[in-house]
């Protein structure tokens, strides 16, 4: 099954580069839909969300990547589900039927303020002692992002890193290395490899490590909830990514660890 290309026609592999710019365009709308789905619903994620189940881009995209044999890790780590669990209607058919149902479950899983069961930011995950790993995780993450043109949004104040805005940050380096391909011929292997290195540290840095403990949690919190379910897709969509990456999984489990908390950054969302 493959997706369309931007000018509706169907393109492959370049052999000149090995970029395929159907997986790339997959790859980014699993982001995008992993990132859509943990978003706070009062910023207007039941509206999205529900728009989504016809469509062919995303559906077709989860397809594409299902097929892949080279999206296959050779092991699937602590917490990962299997590629046949990257399917977006396993989350979307259990999206509530109304947006302030949504928002209920959201409210009782993460809560007003940050929720000591399982909260959506990776330094939370971090041993408590070591204050220092979590302000410099805080300051390595924001630095990905100044490196590559982006910043927090300022209407919406929030850490950066919220699995949101990590999720949003990889589909965005996605979307970078689709327009390197497209850019100066001279320019374009060395801007699309700076993309792809980036890609694989970020994963192996900022997401791996935690993301399969944070499901692990939503999912204890409420095995019924749309969450539960978006998280299920989510560790799908790591061994996958690792992969296509080369990222080795997870060591060992970790867990929330919220007794000293980074301070907060003025932003949220992640704007060029």
């Amino acid at each position: 099954m493959a997706l369309p290309a931007a000018d509706g026609s169907e393109s492959g592999t370049n052999p000149a580069t090995g970029f395929d710019p159907l997986v790339n365009a997959a790859r980014q709308a699993m982001y995008r839909f992993a990132a859509l789905s943990f978003l706070d619903p009062r910023r207007g994620s039941w509206d999205q969300l529900s728009a989504l189940r016809g469509d062919a881009r995303l559906l077709c995209g989860a397809a594409l990547i299902r097929s892949l044999a080279e999206a296959r890790p050779h092991e699937v780590g602590l917490g990962e589900s299997p590629l046949e669990m990257l399917d977006p209607l396993l989350a979307l058919n259990a999206l509530p039927s109304s947006e302030q149902e949504l928002n209920t479950q959201y409210e009782r899983i993460f809560g007003l303020v940050i929720s000591g069961n399982c909260p959506p930011y990776e330094t939370e995950y971090i041993n408590s002692k070591y204050t220092y790993q979590r302000s410099h995780a805080l300051a390595d993450i924001s630095g990905f992002y100044r490196a590559f043109g982006l910043a927090p949004s300022r209407g919406n104040p929030e850490r950066p890193d919220h699995i949101v805005l990590e999720l949003e940050f990889m589909a965005s380096l996605l979307r970078l290395e689709r327009l390197a391909a497209e850019g100066d011929a001279k320019l374009r292997g060395d801007r699309q490899q700076v993309c792809r290195d980036a890609q694989a540290r970020f994963l192996h840095e900022h997401l791996v490590w935690w993301v399969p403990s944070f499901v692990r949690l939503l999912v204890n919190a409420d095995r019924q909830s749309f969450y539960a379910a978006a998280g299920a897709f989510l560790v799908a969509l790591i061994p996958a990514e690792r992969a296509l990456l080369g990222v080795a999984p997870a060591s060992h489990p970790v867990g929330p660890n919220a007794i000293e908390r980074p301070e907060t950054c003025a932003g949220c969302g992640l704007v060029s």
